[in-house]
């Protein structure tokens, strides 16, 4: 897996490490994963879902994404996926660098797995797609709420001067 890192180091990130990764297992389905570990107890985790279901704003608190797109052009197309650690999930194709944003009709999300111990949670994502994808450039990222509001964005590296997950400089 791979390190993600926060935007701002503070007290409460660094009592945590945030892991990700991200497999093409068909060519219409993308598998990724999440590990998140430390002390579990202060993040704020959403509610369970009696259904998990498409939902908007799941980036405002505890929020699993991934950026895909076939190119590292700002102006090409990419989507954009997010789950929530409940299941709640929700995609969205832009045409170019935060622009044409619209949800994905051919896009479906699972939370196949969660599972958490003392000081770690995983997650296995599963992204179905009616049209093959191909995720030459990937963006794992994460949005985690802790205990009292602090929001912390993760990212396998952040090149703007603020929490950008939509940069594809971020990517790799």
């Amino acid at each position: 897996m791979k390190n993600l890192v926060p935007f701002h180091s503070t007290n409460r990130t660094s009592q945590f490490s945030v892991e990700a990764d991200c497999f093409q297992t068909k060519p219409t389905t993308l598998t990724i994963e999440f590990k998140i570990t430390g002390p579990l107890e202060h993040i704020v985790w959403p509610s369970p879902g009696v259904i998990e279901s498409r939902e908007d704003g799941l980036w405002q608190s505890t929020c699993l994404e991934v950026f895909v797109s076939e190119t590292r052009e700002k102006n090409e197309p990419y989507l954009e996926i997010n789950c929530s650690p409940n299941g709640n999930w929700n995609a969205y194709s832009f045409s170019s660098y935060r622009e044409g944003m619209k949800p994905s009709s051919d896009i479906t999300v699972r939370l196949k797995e969660r599972s958490s111990e003392k000081n770690e949670a995983f997650f296995r994502i599963e992204v179905n797609s009616s049209q093959p994808l191909n995720p030459r450039v990937v963006g794992l990222t994460a949005v985690v709420e802790f205990l009292g509001g602090e929001k912390s964005y993760w990212s396998l590296r952040h090149a703007a001067p603020q929490p950008d997950f939509h940069d594809k400089n971020g990517w790799e």
